[in-house]
């Protein structure tokens, strides 16, 4: 096979390995997505003689660190990553069942609750669920229940009404 294919090949094949590291996290699949982009550099390099073979890899490499981060920053707004979310079951480091004072607390909504997402209480952003619907960001809320890491909050009106 021809250098520029096996680049081909190995580049994609380091990004499947990358979004298959997502669903099926414990770090083997992404290391071997690592070492795929670097057999990939490594084609490259003989594929395109000289400085551009480097400039390819460099390039390469740079798109992956930049698409990382990019996702790294968006993954949280994300239907995902509110499912990774709830299942960690951590709040600002803590468990829920460590803040049964916090029924009956007022908080603001940081996000838009649909029906999962982040309210400031006490000062602590901490994931809660919606009692029902959907909830605007910037909405008063108050603690309902906390069973295990879920913390059930609705708007502050429907509350009192």
């Amino acid at each position: 096979m021809s250098p520029e294919l096996l680049f081909v090949i190995f580049t994609i094949l380091a990004f499947l390995l990358f979004v298959a590291e997502v669903f099926v996290p414990g770090g083997i699949i992404g290391a071997l997505g690592l070492v795929s982009l670097l057999t990939a550099c490594v084609f490259a390099i003989r594929a395109f003689e000289g400085s551009t073979g480097v400039l390819v890899s460099v390039v390469l490499i740079l798109l992956t660190v930049g698409g990382f981060l990019a996702w790294l920053m968006k993954m949280p707004d994300t239907r995902i990553g509110r499912k990774f979310a709830e299942q960690s079951g951590k709040i600002s480091g803590k468990s829920a069942e460590e803040h049964p004072e916090w029924v009956g607390q007022q908080g603001v909504a940081e996000t838009d609750l649909r029906p999962s997402g982040f309210a400031r209480i006490q000062g602590q952003r901490i994931d809660v669920v919606a009692q029902r619907g959907f909830v605007d960001k910037g909405t008063s809320v108050i603690v309902l229940e906390v069973h295990g890491a879920r913390i059930v909050v609705r708007p502050v009106e429907d509350a009192e009404g």
